[in-house]
C-alpha cells in the first residue's frame, strides 16, 4: 500500500510539475486586443447641387479613425522576441471593413526585436504617419490634414520589409516594398516588378520628450494605369511616374501645452505634368482641467498650380468622461482658392465639396471609446 502510495504521489508532483513547466512557457507568450470606436454627427453648411447635408462619417470620427487590432509578442530567450499586429480598419456607420474591404487593412505584419530593433514584413504603415505621430495634435480627424490630402491617412505599403531601431533619444527606420498598395486608385497587383509599384520610405528622429525634430521621406512609384491616392485631376501615368512626400516636423512641449508643426512636400511626376505642394501645419493641444483638453490647428496647402491653394482651421474640445471614453466637438472652416473644390471634411469617400473657389465649414458632435 505505501508503495502504490508513493507512485501516485510521484505521478502527481510530475503532473504538477509539468503544468508548473507549460505555465511558464505560456507566460512568455502575450497578445493583447486594442480597438477605437469613434463616431457622431456632422453638419457641413455647403456641399455642391444639394445645399447643407447632415450625416455620420464613414472614414472617419471627430477625433481618430475606429479600428481592431490583436497584438502579440513572445519572448524568444536572449532578448529577442517574436512580434505581430493584426488590425482593421472599421465603419462605425454600416459595420463594415474599411481600406476596401480588407480584414486587416490598416495593419498585418509579423517579425522579430530586440536591443538592435525590430525587423517585420507585411502590410505596415510608411514612415510618414511616424513623423505625424507626435507633431500633428489634430491627427487623422474628420477636420485636418487629411481633408486636403487623402494620402496622409492611407501611408500603408503592402509586402514591405521594416526596420526600426531606437538608441537613446534618437530613432532610425527603413522600409522597402516591392507592391507598395493594391487598394485603387493605386491598380498595383500583390506583387509587381521592381520598376513598378514598388516603394520605399525612411525616417531619422530625435526625441527627448521635451521636443522633438523629425525627417522622413517615402517614395511611390506608378505604372502605367495606376493613379495615387489625393491626386489632382488631368494628369496620366506611366512606369516613370511617381509620388514622393518629405515630412519635416516637430513638438514642443511648454508645461503641459503642446506646439506641434511642420512642413509636407510632396512631388507627383505624371507623364504630362509635374504637381508641387507644400501643406504647411501649426497646432497647439492645451489641457484645461483634468477632463477638458483644447486642440487647435492651422493648415495651408501651396501648390504650383494657378488658383490651386487652400487653408483650413479646425478646433476641438474634449470632455474625458473616463480613461478609455471621450466625448468631443470638433469645428472646421475651409477656404479654396478658384480652381479647387477641397471639402473640409475628410469623413467620407462620397464628394461632399462645396464646389470650386467656395469655402466649406462643418461641425461634429461625437463619443469615443478606446479598449
Amino acid at each position: 500500500m505505501k508503495r502504490v502510495f508513493h507512485m501516485r504521489n510521484t505521478a502527481l508532483a510530475a503532473a504538477t510539475i509539468g503544468c508548473m513547466a507549460s505555465g511558464s512557457v505560456y507566460a512568455q507568450s502575450n497578445v493583447s486586443v486594442y480597438g477605437v470606436l469613434d463616431t457622431g454627427v456632422e453638419y457641413l453648411n455647403r456641399v455642391e447641387g444639394s445645399g447643407s447635408m447632415t450625416r455620420m462619417p464613414l472614414n472617419t470620427g471627430g477625433q481618430t479613425a475606429s479600428r481592431l487590432g490583436f497584438r502579440g509578442s513572445e519572448d524568444l530567450g536572449g532578448g529577442l522576441k517574436a512580434v505581430f499586429v493584426l488590425e482593421s480598419g472599421l465603419s462605425l456607420t454600416d459595420g463594415r471593413y474599411m481600406q476596401g474591404g480588407r480584414a486587416f487593412g490598416r495593419q498585418a505584419f509579423v517579425g522579430l526585436s530586440g536591443s538592435w530593433g525590430s525587423l517585420t514584413f507585411g502590410r505596415q504603415q510608411a514612415m510618414g504617419q511616424a513623423a505625424l505621430m507626435a507633431s500633428d495634435v489634430i491627427g487623422s480627424a474628420v477636420y485636418s490634414l487629411a481633408s486636403l490630402n487623402s494620402y496622409i491617412p492611407n501611408q500603408r505599403m503592402d509586402n514591405s520589409a521594416v526596420y526600426q531601431g531606437t538608441f537613446g533619444n534618437w530613432t532610425v527606420a527603413a522600409m522597402y516594398s516591392t507592391a507598395r498598395d493594391g487598394l485603387p486608385p493605386s491598380n498595383c497587383g500583390p506583387q509587381q516588378s521592381k520598376s513598378g509599384c514598388s516603394g520605399y520610405s525612411g525616417m531619422l528622429q530625435y526625441d527627448n520628450k521635451r521636443w522633438a525634430v523629425t525627417l522622413a521621406h517615402n517614395a511611390n512609384k506608378g505604372i502605367e494605369g495606376s493613379g495615387f491616392f489625393g491626386q489632382p485631376p488631368g494628369l496620366v501615368y506611366d512606369n516613370k511616374s511617381h509620388d514622393n512626400y518629405t515630412f519635416l516636423t516637430g513638438y514642443l512641449m511648454l508645461n503641459t501645452t503642446r506646439f506641434g508643426g511642420g512642413v509636407i512636400h510632396r512631388e507627383l511626376r505624371s507623364v504630362n505634368e509635374t504637381f508641387r505642394s507644400d501643406q504647411y501645419f501649426l497646432g497647439v493641444r492645451q489641457p484645461l482641467s483634468a477632463s477638458i483638453v483644447l486642440d487647435a490647428e492651422y493648415i495651408y496647402l501651396n501648390a504650383n498650380r494657378e488658383q490651386a491653394n487652400a487653408q483650413l482651421l479646425t478646433v476641438r474640445g474634449s470632455y474625458n468622461l473616463s480613461r478609455r471614453s471621450a466625448a468631443y466637438i470638433s469645428a472646421g472652416y475651409l477656404k479654396n482658392d478658384a480652381q479647387v473644390g477641397y471639402s473640409v471634411s475628410a469623413g467620407t469617400p462620397v464628394p461632399a465639396s462645396p464646389g470650386l473657389g467656395r469655402s466649406q465649414a462643418g461641425m461634429m458632435v461625437g463619443f469615443r471609446h478606446s479598449f
